[in-house]
């Protein structure tokens, strides 16, 4: 067939056209280097916000099931109410942690970020493991130290990458098909 390595194939089975050196298994046995394309198609910030008040929705829940339990074990739940005031200050520990494990998991992805489809890769679209992970959330301080500016700079990255991003070398990406 004389098939080059950016000729677009799709083989059975699968839902999109890609270039032949894109597919790992096609492009072995048909002795052609494998190279990834770097991901084209990149989160919006819209869709970024929407998956994170998702994820905070989710851990608020999380929060809630917590006080529950709590308030079941004693008698005036009426003295309590200053301490799950200040315990709402969890909820964004509990995203934080739940972020962390997510997007450094197979998945690349928080709840929120599934149920939109986008999620946080590498430049070439792989995982970026629990330590860049960690390092990407860690690094939304920055964003929120600058009032925003951080997190507004997407707006004119073609990328669409915020300070966090450039940190941690990150995309958010979403599927072709959406």
């Amino acid at each position: 067939m004389k098939l080059h390595p950016t000729d677009f194939v799709k083989p059975l089975g699968h839902p999109e056209f890609k270039e032949l050196q894109e597919w790992t298994s096609l492009s072995e046995q048909l002795q052609i280097a494998y190279r990834p394309t770097p991901p084209q198609y990149f989160a919006t910030l819209d869709m970024r916000l929407l998956s994170t008040a998702i994820d905070y929705f989710i851990a608020f829940c999380v929060y809630a099931v917590m006080v529950a339990v709590f308030l079941a074990g004693v008698s005036d739940a009426n003295a309590h109410i200053p301490t799950i005031v200040v315990g709402l200050l969890l909820v964004p520990v509990i995203k934080f942690v739940f972020s962390v494990a997510a997007e450094g998991s197979k998945r690349q992805a928080s709840i929120g970020k599934i149920l939109v489809g986008i999620k946080v890769t590498d430049q070439y679209g792989g995982g970026i493991g629990y330590r860049k992970a960690f390092l990407r959330n860690i690094s939304k301080l920055v964003g929120v130290a600058s009032l925003g500016i951080g997190f507004f700079v997407g707006f004119f990255d073609r990328k669409q990458r915020c300070w966090h991003d450039r940190l941690a070398n990150t995309l958010v990406i979403k599927d072709r098909l959406i």
